[in-house]
């Protein structure tokens, strides 16, 4: 797989990038069941033979850096690894102070067993409790090496203007986006484009969605029916309170599904593939439960723009019902 370098950096990555959630160490939570050590380390080292060096987790991901640690042992120099930090035992109306941000930083480098993370990143926005002494203490943690960049993930228009404006730079934004999920084209992505601030996409695949595994909502598990596709009535477990829109979401499978199927292409690999064609997209997170499935949903195919902008036209409606929030789950976007 080739390697390209996000925005102006000097990190080089591939084009996919392994999402580490599941990367439990056997402790099940809403989304994932308990997932074993040996299969952690034997979808990173297929990852690796594929040419993939590009590793995302985060401190609230259960065991999820302990377990990279464990597996990257003696090979640190191969990968390029991403963390993030959040509020940890603190209401979201205190924020992170400057003790807070290194405190979280050194239980993360403990657990990773590194002394250094290429990519740093806010997890939330809530977790800010003044932008201009975080911005600080990130420089801070640059020049004393334990960082090599500072990015944030899930931050909108008034949030990223707000890091801006206090000198901040960062590296890229991670992002839910893909082609049932677009609310960031509106606002988000204009703003990354004039700051030269490269996307992130997570749920790159919608949870599965995109895989072609799913044809109609009830298939889905009931821990992945909580974002604003579903309906408030198909899981206990969700905080949106809509209707949802469960017969335009599966239609625009359907639509999505029938011009992968006239390319001879799956489902997935166009679907990563349509985001490595949109602006300021230069890697993609993917999940995988087994080996075989790094082999399946990290395929990459040059796409036409023919192509692309059928697909567009095939996800416009889903666009349009959505709007701009970006929060999938949550009514009121948490992305200023």
């Amino acid at each position: 797989m080739d390697l390209v370098n996000l925005a102006d950096s000097d990190l080089r990555v591939s084009g996919v990038c392994i999402g580490t959630w599941q990367f439990n160490d056997g402790v099940a939570d809403n989304t994932w069941d308990g997932q074993t050590y040996e299969v952690s380390k034997s979808i990173v080292d297929r990852a690796l033979e594929l040419g993939i060096n590009f590793f995302d987790t985060a401190k609230a991901y259960n065991n999820s850096e302990k377990v990279l640690g464990r597996i990257f042992e003696g090979r640190r120099k191969d990968v390029v690894l991403a963390t993030k930090f959040h509020v940890a035992g603190l209401g979201e109306a205190e924020g992170l102070s400057p003790e807070d941000v290194e405190k979280a930083l050194l239980q993360s480098l403990q657990d990773l067993r590194t002394d250094y993370v290429d990519i740093y990143q806010v997890h939330w926005p809530n977790v800010v409790r003044d932008m201009g002494e975080l911005v600080k203490e990130l420089k801070r943690q640059q020049a004393l090496g334990r960082i090599k960049y500072y990015s944030v993930c899930n931050f909108g228009p008034q949030n990223l203007k707000e890091m801006l404006a206090a000198g901040g730079q960062p590296l890229t934004n991670q992002l839910p986006y893909n082609l049932l999920w677009r609310p960031i084209e509106y606002d988000i992505v204009p703003i990354c484009q004039q700051n030269n601030i490269d996307i992130l996409p997570y749920s790159s695949l919608q949870q599965g969605l995109l895989s072609g595994k799913y044809t109609k909502p009830n298939d889905v598990p009931e821990g992945r029916r909580r974002t604003r596709h579903f309906s408030k009535d198909s899981t206990t477990m969700s905080r949106h309170g809509g209707p949802g829109a469960e017969a335009e979401t599966f239609q625009t499978i359907s639509r999505i599904r029938e011009i992968c199927d006239e390319m001879g292409l799956s489902m997935a690999d166009t679907s990563l593939s349509w985001l490595l064609a949109k602006p300021c997209v230069r890697s993609v997170i993917v999940g995988a439960r087994t080996p075989d499935q790094v082999n399946q949903n990290c395929k990459i195919t040059k796409l036409s723009q023919e192509v692309v902008k059928k697909l567009d036209a095939s996800t416009d409606e889903l666009k349009a019902i959505f709007g701009n929030n970006p929060d999938m789950w949550a009514p009121k976007s948490r992305m200023a």
